[in-house]
Parts: structure tokens; sequence; C-alpha cells
């Protein structure tokens, strides 16, 4: 088996600390490879790709190029952060876990996470100011375009998906601030459905999480993995 080390990283459809996600099925194909799943509820997909830069980057210390495997769940463009040097004391009111959080151990807490739904000052600061529906999605094309050339630049095998069909079915793709990065990214290595989501809504015949009814259940992330992730993979023979 080439693939010695299996790196994925999202948001909560790919925390496996929360929930008994994707990387925790794929990971069964891989029984010998050891495993860095950094996903992280809530995160914006800054973290995301700044994680599986540095993970990826740690990882070639060890791996030759073709024994790593990525995967990476995009979330949703509104979800934003933003890095200070040192450690906020900051409002955890919305009860999140891990904000602020690190991905470096040893270094301090220094990534803030921003949330549109949390009342804490800075994420009511940042929706009230300066977000925009446009420039969300700017941002996370432009994550989505580093983590490939990155990828791409180190001849790592890799696959991403999306959370749900936000990422490219959108209705602002077209616009004329966002069609170039639009058009640059590599959908071929992007799994053949338009979210996780939308896939086990209308093809899993199970139900959602029922805490919230929209979060994938442990079996429908399984099924996710057997009839979408593991097939893609063999097409691409990384498996």
């Amino acid at each position: 088996m080439k693939t010695k080390i299996l790196i994925s990283s999202g948001c909560s459809f790919t925390d496996t600390e929360w929930d008994k996600t994707w990387p925790v099925h794929l990971a069964e194909y891989f029984p010998n490879a050891e495993r860095k799943e950094v996903g992280l509820g809530s995160s914006g997909n800054g973290l995301i790709s700044r994680k599986v830069i540095y993970e990826v980057t740690e990882a070639l210390k060890k791996y030759k190029p073709e024994e790593i495997l990525v995967g990476v769940m995009w979330s949703s463009r509104d979800r934003s952060e933003f890095y200070t040097h040192d450690e906020l004391k900051f409002d955890n009111s919305d009860g999140w876990r891990q904000n602020p959080t690190n991905f470096i151990l040893g270094t301090n807490k220094s990534w803030n996470l921003l949330h549109w739904g949390w009342k804490n000052e800075y994420s009511k600061l940042y929706y009230s100011t300066f977000h925009d529906n446009i420039g969300s999605l700017i941002y996370t094309y432009e994550h989505v375009l580093r983590t490939q050339w990155f990828l791409k630049l180190n001849k790592i095998p890799y696959f991403m998906s999306n959370i749900t069909e936000e990422l490219f079915n959108n209705g602002i793709s077209g616009a004329p601030d966002v069609i170039h990065l639009h058009d640059q990214i590599d959908k071929l290595h992007f799994l053949p459905v338009l979210g996780e989501h939308e896939w086990a809504r209308d093809h899993s015949g199970l139900e959602f999480r029922d805490w919230d009814g929209w979060h994938p259940s442990p079996e429908q992330h399984k099924l996710f993995v057997e009839k979408i992730i593991v097939p893609f993979l063999q097409e691409k023979n990384y498996i």
C-alpha cells in the first residue's frame, strides 16, 4: 500500500473528535497508515487551508510525496478567522470548545474563529462591518487555489469536496471579481458531488443527526465514503 499517511482537514463534517465523520471511515481502507485528522467544527476555509499546508510540510520530512494522501472538505464561505500573536482573552459566551485555537504544537492559541451566528464581540464586529458575500467567496477561492497549487507543486495525491453546494452553486461565481478565480480551480480533484450534505439528503436514504437535522450521521458519513470517496480514489489510482 503506497499511502502511509492520511491527512484530513475541514470543519464539523470532518472533525473526528466531535463525531465519527468521514475520515474515520476512510481510514478503515488504510489500516496501516498514520492519521492526521485536523478538522475542527466552525472552521473557516482559511484555517482549513493553513492546516493542510502545515501538515503536509511536516509529513514531507518523513514520507515521500506519493506516500501522502490529503482529503479536504471545504466549509461555508461565510466563516472566517483572524490571527493575533498574543493569545486573546476570548469571550467564549457561545460555548465553542476550541476558540481561540492553534494547530502547531507549543504555539499560542492565536487563531480566533469568527461565525455569523455567534454573539462574541469579534464576530459581531466582523459581520456587521467587514463581511461581504462576494468578498467571502473571493477569499474562499483564494484558499482553495493556494492549497491546490501547494499540493500540485509538491506532487501530493489529494481530493477535495464541500459540505454543501454553496461553494460553486452560489449565484455569484460569475461576478467580475470572482470569475477568474473560479475558472482556475481544478475541479478534477473534487468529488463528483456538489456537497456531502446534499448527497446525504438525496441519496443516502438515511436520517441526518437528530440534534440539528442538518449534519450527516455517522452512518451517512460511512455511506459517503463507500459510495463516493472510495470509488473516486480508485479511479485516481490512490487506493
